[in-house]
């Protein structure tokens, strides 16, 4: 998992991002699936975006995989959709918003699709806060805490 992402620009920590890498291994699908939910919740809440139902589909078909009623496809469409309106999006905060939900809708196909999000939280951070890496850590951290109580 040390190559997970494809985001080419990112201003990062690489040590916090690779130990969120390693406690992901880790954990289960599951309890990764749960993180990926928090995240989505936070990102909503990090850019005042409200909950539309293109953004509730992503918390449902990540719930009703954990619950054993949804399979990965389903998982896959709702990604998909998602990143079919990011490529339309013009505001880039919107954009990177709907990637975020777009991996969380995803981590139940593959787990990794959390750590993918979570690369796309720190870009959206680096948009909010232009080289910041002070931000850059509390987001780090904080999605650290979440993994390894998770």
């Amino acid at each position: 998992m040390g190559d997970v992402g494809i985001i080419k620009r990112i201003e990062d920590i690489p040590e916090l991002r690779e130990k969120l890498i390693a406690l992901c291994k880790s954990k289960s699908h599951r309890a990764v699936s749960s993180y990926s939910l928090l995240l989505a919740e936070h990102v909503l809440d990090m850019t005042d975006t409200p909950l539309d139902a293109a953004f509730a589909e992503c918390f449902a078909v990540n719930r009703k995989w954990q619950e054993g009623s949804a399979h990965f496809q389903a998982a896959r469409d709702v990604a998909d959709k998602m990143h079919r309106l990011a490529r339309m999006e013009k505001d880039p905060v919107k954009t990177k918003v709907l990637r975020v939900m777009g991996q969380v809708a995803a981590t139940p196909h593959v787990k990794r699709h959390a750590l993918i999000a979570s690369d796309y939280a720190i870009t959206l951070v680096n948009l909010l806060y232009p080289h910041n890496m002070d931000e850059v850590k509390k987001e780090r951290f904080g999605k650290i805490e979440w993994m390894e109580n998770g």
